[in-house]
């Protein structure tokens, strides 16, 4: 597997940067993971819109959702035009409800939406992928994503939990969102986790390797890392464009 960043800023694109989306791809297919902000241009530098087998939704807040409605009608045409068959998957909680509407009429049938919920587990082109609720103020799901012995884990936005430390337990990639740093601690109860924290699930978790994402736009990234590094030794910054490999 390997993982391709589409965009890092939490709540709004920082500069030269795109709200939360990741590339998955697999010798047998490709997923998008959330759809911030930007992020649909930036996918096209390295893949085609069409051969996407499947888009993963963590939960319906603004930056990680917003470019589905681009997408739809670069969907439509191709559909129309025969170059993509059939509606395409993409998993997403219904909740909240009024959100999940306005999504839902806005894409019509250019999508076969699929409910996530705590526990699901689904395979998709040979990638199991389960999912676990985590702490935030609307439904947001983990994601544990597996093939062949390699596994990436995607907090989603949520505080720390001990559920998700045994969620993530022994992932070899854990993609963690890291939007708050040490001064923010206060904050961490809205459903978010700090830098320092981040590093301490990928500690109590064992995980291979952290890679911080859903970083607020306007502080230093380099300090969230430094921040990191104090409770977890390999640790990486999320940055558009970057590659990592399973």
């Amino acid at each position: 597997m390997e993982l391709v960043i589409l965009g890092t800023s939490a709540a709004f694109a920082g500069k030269g940067e795109n709200c939360s989306s990741y590339l998955l791809r697999t010798e047998n297919t490709q997923f998008v993971i959330d759809a911030g902000p930007g992020s649909f241009g930036t996918l096209q530098n390295y893949t085609h819109y069409k051969d996407i087998g499947c888009i993963f939704l963590s939960h319906l807040h603004a930056d990680h959702v917003s470019d589905i409605y681009t997408l739809r009608y670069a969907v439509y045409v191709a559909q129309r035009d025969g170059l993509m068959e059939g509606p395409l998957p993409i998993l997403m909680p219904k909740s909240p409800k009024r959100t999940f509407r306005f999504i839902s009429d806005a894409i019509k049938g250019e999508f076969q939406i699929q409910e996530i919920t705590d526990g699901l587990e689904v395979d998709k082109g040979g990638v199991k992928v389960r999912f676990r609720r985590g702490e935030h103020p609307v439904p947001c799901y983990a994601m544990r994503f597996e093939q062949d012995g390699k596994s990436l884990v995607y907090t989603a936005d949520t505080m720390y939990t001990k559920e998700l430390v045994t969620f993530a337990r022994g992932a070899d990639v854990l993609l963690a969102e890291a939007t708050l740093q040490a001064a923010d601690s206060g904050l961490e109860s809205m459903g978010h986790m700090t830098a320092r924290r981040a590093s301490k699930l990928a500690a109590d978790a064992r995980v291979g390797r952290l890679v911080l994402t859903h970083l607020w736009p306007e502080y230093d990234p380099q300090k969230s890392l430094e921040e990191a590094k104090a409770g977890f030794k390999d640790v990486i910054l999320a940055r558009t464009g970057m590659t990592v490999s399973l």
